[in-house]
């Protein structure tokens, strides 16, 4: 979606109103320097909403902006979960033993560590 420049009127209400969106990470326990960029454009948008369409004058603002804070939320949680996560060859494998991700690589994974790495694991592996 794509925020248009909010009218005076639209600013008014956003700069009033703007403590819902402190409360409403307090509530859900969201460190603000994490999740503020998250949340507010989404609460502009509930700002937009509200102004634009009348049939929604039946619900409270708060109510609005809850709502779409809380998507906003759930879809950053969402796409957080897609992410490719990095770990280290150093990793424990959780019910290994102790065993770790570095210790599976057998002399035919050499070919996908770094060069510098290489020499390390084919001195292990020789023991």
């Amino acid at each position: 979606m794509k925020l248009e420049p909010l009218t005076p009127a639209e600013q008014a209400v956003a700069a009033e109103n703007h403590y819902i969106v402190e409360r409403f990470l307090a509530s859900k326990k969201l460190p603000p320097d994490e999740w503020y960029d998250v949340v507010v454009f989404r609460y502009l948008r509930a700002i937009e909403l509200w102004f634009r369409r009348p049939d929604l004058y039946k619900y409270q603002f708060t109510t609005i902006a809850w709502r779409n804070m809380t998507s906003a939320v759930s879809n950053e949680r969402v796409k957080q979960s897609r992410r490719i996560r990095a770990i280290s060859l150093d990793t424990v494998i959780p019910g290994t033993d102790g065993m770790t991700f570095g210790d599976t690589i057998t002399a035919d994974n050499l070919d996908f560590i770094p060069y510098t790495e290489v020499s390390e694991y084919e001195n292990y592996i020789r023991c």
